[in-house]
């Protein structure tokens, strides 16, 4: 599996809320192939079709473009979001904690599959973090949709 790219490069300006949202839905997209690849992997190596390196592989290539798009999301929606009163800054504070959490558990795994990738229970995790991310960039996008464009 290759690392997809998202075409991240850090902004020079604030954006506006609609550019802000097709950047992060553009990357939603292309995630969610990685997150289905991903997925079918783990599917595969519970079934003894793929191999423990293959499930190490797509953990890392995970971890690495997620990492890429949470930082992402923080340079361009943090600003927005602290001036879309009166729900912004709460909204702002709920999303860095998500990011916070993800980042941990994307390290852990990614630390277990450099250290232990024959585990068996790794395929399973790689399976549950596809799913988590899946969920959460549905969310995340209703969020998007009520992002008010500035005045």
């Amino acid at each position: 599996m290759a690392t997809i790219d998202l075409g991240w490069t850090a902004p020079l300006h604030g954006l506006d809320a609609g550019a802000a949202r097709r950047g992060v839905l553009w990357q939603h997209d292309r995630i969610r192939g990685l997150l289905e690849k991903a997925r079918a992997i783990a599917d595969a190596r519970l079934g003894g079709e793929a191999s423990p390196e293959a499930v190490a592989d797509a953990v890392s290539d995970l971890h690495s473009t997620i990492e890429v798009h949470l930082a992402f999301e923080e340079a361009v929606l943090v600003p927005l979001l602290r001036e879309d009163l009166p729900e912004g800054p709460g909204r702002v504070d709920r999303m860095l904690d998500e990011h916070h959490r993800q980042r941990r558990m994307l390290a852990s795994i990614h630390r277990e599959a450099y250290n232990h990738p024959q585990l068996p229970a790794l395929a399973v995790k790689l399976g549950f973090l596809a799913a988590w991310f899946l969920a959460d960039m549905a969310e995340e996008e209703r969020e998007l949709s009520m992002l008010r464009p500035a005045a």
